[in-house]
């Protein structure tokens, strides 16, 4: 991530530093860049520009280089442990003027701003992957978090051509917040058994999504997925409870593409799947799925009504505005619509009773947005 957020800075003629903690990590982190940049270079960028870009770059294994920069991005792992050194060691080398950003995509930002000085100077900058093309910079903002620092990281992003969009403080903040209701619903109603993976992500993708949310586990890999869904449950509670198949599969090292085996079959070489993978069956067969007494019949709304009514809460929370919710999950996940045009679309009022009908035989994975019944009861059907 921190190769490629590299690359789209020197595309766009900024100075870079690269910084990593041996001479290994950098060579490997160099080798990214190039490959980026090769990358876009296929997409339009002329070779010249590539190379001007290049020389834009340069690397280290310390801090020395730090002493007189405007803006450093931390894109090390989602470790709070290791985000506290790493912010500690910025906020004592770098001048008082620099923005400390984070490229964190869940941890808090106002957490990590208390391990420096400046609160106010730190910022969230969650780019979304791969950074050097996809359009959406989630723009962040801690508790101490300045207004100036946002302003400034917001005309940052769009200096890189990005959609830079406020999101205010929450976990997993908008997009992925929103996602992980939907990828969750993905794997409940298959183990239900009420649709299979090749009917899932056909729906998905004949709904509003360029790749099935079962694909996309598998490319992102079950153990990250499983990681996300269990700090989101931790947080926001018993809407956001975890299915026991994405368990099962850590367990039996099925995790998608890096495995070879998820959902789908993969091709060791190329990655690309081959077919569905016999394994998930016999894998539900050992769940213990309690039914209830009635259960939904599969539809492609049942996949974005979770979603939807996340978009509800989202906006009820002020987490972000109306006119940023829709194109924020387009730029992001590459939907066609947004969950705010799907709801118009669908028509609120039927978006409401079916979310009803769900939470009668769900219960808390969808009760409704309070935001969702007013909107209804006022007989609004387009949030402006």
């Amino acid at each position: 991530m921190g190769a490629a957020i590299a690359a789209c800075l020197i595309v766009h003629k900024f100075t870079v530093v690269l910084k990593d903690v041996n001479q290994e990590f950098i060579q490997t982190g160099i080798a990214k860049i190039d490959r980026f940049l090769a990358t876009l270079v296929k997409r339009g960028l002329g070779e010249s520009d590539a190379q001007a870009a290049k020389n834009l770059l340069s690397t280290s294994t310390d801090y020395t280089a730090f002493n007189n920069i405007d803006l450093v991005i931390e894109a090390v792992s989602e470790n709070i442990d290791i985000k506290k050194i790493v912010f500690e060691e910025l906020d004592a080398i770098c001048p008082p003027h620099t923005i400390l950003a984070t490229n964190t995509s869940s941890l808090s930002i106002t957490k990590i701003a208390s391990f420096t000085k400046r609160p106010g100077k730190v910022v969230g900058l969650h780019f979304f992957n791969p950074a050097h093309i996809m359009k959406l910079v989630e723009v962040i903002a801690g508790l101490k978090t300045t207004n100036e620092t946002i302003e400034a990281a917001i005309a940052f992003g769009k200096s890189l051509d990005k959609l830079a969009v406020r999101v205010e403080e929450c976990p997993s903040f908008l997009v992925n917040r929103l996602l992980g209701r939907y990828m969750n619903e993905s794997l409940w109603c298959l183990q239900e058994g009420i649709a299979s993976v090749d009917e899932i992500d056909k729906a998905a993708r004949d709904f509003a999504m360029p790749i099935g949310p079962l694909a996309l586990r598998d490319m992102n890999g079950a153990d990250i997925g499983l990681a996300v869904a269990r700090f989101n449950y931790q947080e926001y509670g018993e809407r956001f409870r975890v299915p026991q198949i994405i368990e099962e599969m850590v367990k039996e090292n099925m995790l998608g593409q890096k495995t070879g085996s998820g959902f789908y079959l993969y091709d060791k070489e190329t990655k690309k799947a081959i077919a569905t993978n016999p394994e998930i069956t016999s894998l539900l067969a050992k769940i213990k799925f309690i039914k209830t007494q009635k259960t939904a019949p599969f539809c492609p709304e049942r996949l974005f009504l979770p979603m939807i009514n996340e978009a509800f809460l989202a906006l009820q929370e002020k987490i972000c505005t109306v006119k940023d919710l829709d194109p924020a999950l387009m730029a992001g996940l590459s939907m066609r619509k947004g969950p705010l045009a799907l709801a118009s679309e669908i028509g609120f009022d039927k978006c409401l009773a079916q979310i009803e009908q769900l939470f009668e035989i769900y219960g808390e994975r969808f009760r409704p947005a309070l935001l969702l019944k007013r909107y209804v009861a006022s007989g609004e059907n387009i949030l402006v």
